[in-house]
């Protein structure tokens, strides 16, 4: 299945390994993101530091590790959809994630109640997308 990964799942996997990270490397999902998505763990990378005691070190293999799992979309590919996607958030800074969708016609994975507001793109939390997988 291809999917559209936001942050805040990718949080959860540095935060801490569980069930998030044995979803995002299942064979069974292609997942894919923004291209602001790994700009976005560089501004937070202090306060996942603090949350996990993650070396930096540790954080950057990490981060590394997730670049080459993740299909990253050029902007170029979505901009087109972020106008759209904005008029239907209320948090627009979500907006890129969900014009991603638009433009590419994949569901996203979020865990962010922001997302399900709208009706444009189905939005599957952590454990919809486990029993859409027959994981639960």
């Amino acid at each position: 299945m291809k999917i559209v990964v936001d942050a805040s799942v990718l949080f959860a996997v540095m935060i801490k390994a569980g069930f998030n990270e044995h979803l995002l490397f299942l064979n069974e999902l292609e997942p894919f993101a923004p291209e602001q998505l790994f700009a976005e763990f560089r501004k937070h990378k202090k306060q996942v530091f603090e949350e996990t005691g993650r070396t930096p070190a540790n954080f950057f293999q990490l981060t590394n590790i997730l670049k080459k799992r993740i299909k990253v979309i050029p902007l170029a590919e979505f901009a087109q959809c972020v106008k759209e996607a904005e008029a239907l958030l209320t948090d627009k800074d979500d907006a890129a994630y969900l014009a991603a969708c638009l433009a590419t016609n994949m569901p996203l994975w979020s865990n962010d109640k922001g997302f399900k507001r709208q009706r444009r793109v189905t939005v599957y939390t952590t454990q919809e997308l486990a029993s859409c997988l027959g994981l639960e």
